[in-house]
């Protein structure tokens, strides 16, 4: 081959290179980890609710702010109600038995 043969041959060869390899170079950055807050709704009697969240704890009564419906269960009910209410304010369920419910948002910076 001649000079001019390979020079050709090498500029198509680092064309081809560069543009097979320039969409890996923009790879995204590692992702950062998300971080939550948490906080737990609690039965605690009748129409007693407890709320546990991460910069205060309270009681509350539920039944004049959710009058119970007729034939339905206070228990459900009620913390049914004041996961509506955490949820309004940016809380999502995370976990759930008959007396808890766990809640989780992301923290914000």
């Amino acid at each position: 081959m001649d000079m001019k043969k390979k020079l050709m041959l090498l500029v198509l060869l680092a064309t081809l290179t560069l543009t097979c390899v320039s969409p890996l170079s923009n790879a995204q950055e590692n992702p950062v980890a998300q971080k939550f807050e948490y906080a737990m709704i609690k039965w605690d009697g009748p129409d007693k609710i407890q709320y546990i969240l991460p910069d205060k704890f309270e009681f509350a009564r539920l039944a004049g702010k959710h009058p119970l419906p007729r034939d339905a269960q206070p228990e459900e009910f009620y913390l049914t109600a004041a996961a509506n209410e955490l949820g309004k304010q940016g809380w999502e369920a995370v976990n759930l038995n008959s007396r808890r419910v766990l809640l989780r948002r992301p923290v914000v910076k």
